[in-house]
């Protein structure tokens, strides 16, 4: 089984669940979290994939570790990984980032890597990315991708994972440190200003294994052309679970990423009032 069958797989128990076009979803409290980088989607994603793909060997990395989910096909060890991103509608139901996403310390990628029984493997990665409803009750949109869409530069990865330093000795009583960690924003696709995402739940795939996808309930809605800065073009094909009138094709689907223009940063600084509001000792009370 192929890595494009087992993110299929996946996809479909996806959509298998869906209810006039919402994904329910159940999140435990932020309030439960041990710690700040437990994130209840991320569980809710495993435990709905351990529950409905029992063919598959689902395996949570945990916080801080790359990618979310690891799946092995029980049967033919064929490993994929998904990473999980999440995405927030707010009281004006729109999504809460708009162009970028953070992706914190790793650079996105099509391939990322594990360690099997002590071994450094190489795994097909995808990323699953979720626009949660006001009120966490369902997926508005949602869709699983190859990484590769995001970035197919895995070299980039691997100096993007090896980047942030640590200083020691810092400050005048050399006691302090410093760690220096790169941040960085890639596309959102979950911003509800690209159509061809939002209020679907697709499935994004190269051209070249559109071949193995032989399943009636799923349907081309776009072609994709991602053009690199060396003006190589990369054709992928979106599907979703309905048949779209016609298969548009969209070039330079992230193109206003591109726009954007560096900015001089700037401390905030806490602002109060030129005077302080007077005191009366004798009353014990602001006057």
């Amino acid at each position: 089984m192929s890595h494009i069958h087992i993110a299929k797989k996946v996809y479909l128990k996806l959509i298998a669940t869906a209810n006039n076009g919402k994904i329910p979803i159940s999140l435990r409290p932020l309030s439960t979290s041990g710690t700040v980088q437990d994130d209840p989607f991320d569980e809710w994603f495993c435990e709905l994939l351990e529950k409905s793909l029992p063919e598959f060997e689902i395996i949570h990395s945990g916080p801080l570790t790359t990618p979310d989910v690891i799946i092995r096909d029980r049967t033919t060890k064929e490993i994929i990984g998904i990473e999980v991103k999440k995405v927030e509608e707010n009281k004006k139901r729109r999504d809460s980032r708009g162009l970028t996403l953070d992706y914190n310390s790793c650079i996105p990628c099509g391939q990322m890597q594990i360690k099997i029984c002590g071994q450094v493997s190489r795994i097909k990665t995808f990323y699953f990315f979720g626009l949660i409803s006001y009120g966490n009750s369902h997926l508005v949109s949602s869709c699983l991708v190859d990484g590769d869409f995001l970035n197919y530069d895995f070299d980039l990865h691997l100096q993007g994972k090896y980047l942030n330093t640590s200083q020691y000795k810092h400050g005048p009583y050399g006691e302090g440190s410093v760690r220096g960690r790169a941040m960085y924003l890639y596309p959102n696709p979950m911003n509800v200003d690209i159509q061809t995402f939002y209020g679907k739940h697709s499935f994004i795939i190269k051209d070249e294994f559109i071949y193995q996808i032989d399943n009636p309930e799923l349907f081309p809605t776009a072609k994709i052309i991602r053009t690199d800065i060396k003006n190589h073009d990369y054709r992928y094909t979106q599907f979703c679970d309905t048949a779209a009138k016609e298969v548009i094709t969209i070039t330079d689907i992230f193109s206003k990423c591109k726009t954007r223009k560096q900015k001089k940063r700037q401390a905030y600084l806490t602002e109060i009032s030129e005077a302080p509001v007077p005191y009366n000792p004798k009353e014990d009370k602001l006057i």
